[in-house]
């Protein structure tokens, strides 16, 4: 009877270990086709919100509208982060494979921006490194205008 409890025990870690070497493929496929599928739309997105935050950098000028400005150019900011991050994705998927993918995932989610970033310098597309560059930029200074902004209008409310 100990016997096959042990058999069945070493069946049961060899299909969790094969199961889960199954649904990591299928979430890459499956992510790599969602990102595909949706990054038209995103980019239509970030496009929309980069010019509702330049006109709401001009009204930002009356110390009244800070605050909600500053909380729209922060929140964008996430719209422009998951652009970032799924064009890293499909340029690093693209140049140098799933290895490097799952390595940048594997840098905290975000490794795959700057591997998507140095595959391109490596393989001669500056086009494709200075949108990533921008997006990186546009990213990181949306949430401090967005997060100094909603700052000042609280310090002018005290």
């Amino acid at each position: 009877m100990e016997i096959l409890e042990s058999i069945g025990g070493v069946l049961l870690g060899i299909a969790f270990f094969v199961g889960s070497i199954i649904a990591l493929i299928l979430f890459f496929t499956v992510g790599a086709t969602v990102g595909v599928t949706i990054l038209p739309f995103v980019s239509w997105l970030t496009g929309i919100l980069f010019a509702v935050n330049i006109i709401a950098l001009l009204i930002a000028i009356s110390r009244k509208t800070r605050g909600v400005v500053g909380i729209i150019i922060f929140l964008s900011s996430y719209v422009y982060g998951l652009q970032t991050w799924i064009t890293g994705l499909l340029v690093a998927l693209a140049f140098w494979g799933w290895a490097v993918v799952i390595i940048g995932l594997f840098m905290g989610g975000i490794g795959v921006v700057p591997i998507g970033m140095a595959a391109a310098i490596f393989n001669g597309r500056w086009s494709i490194f200075f949108v990533l560059l921008i997006n990186v930029i546009l990213t990181y200074g949306t949430r401090i205008i967005g997060r100094t902004l909603a700052e000042s209008a609280g310090r002018a409310n005290e």
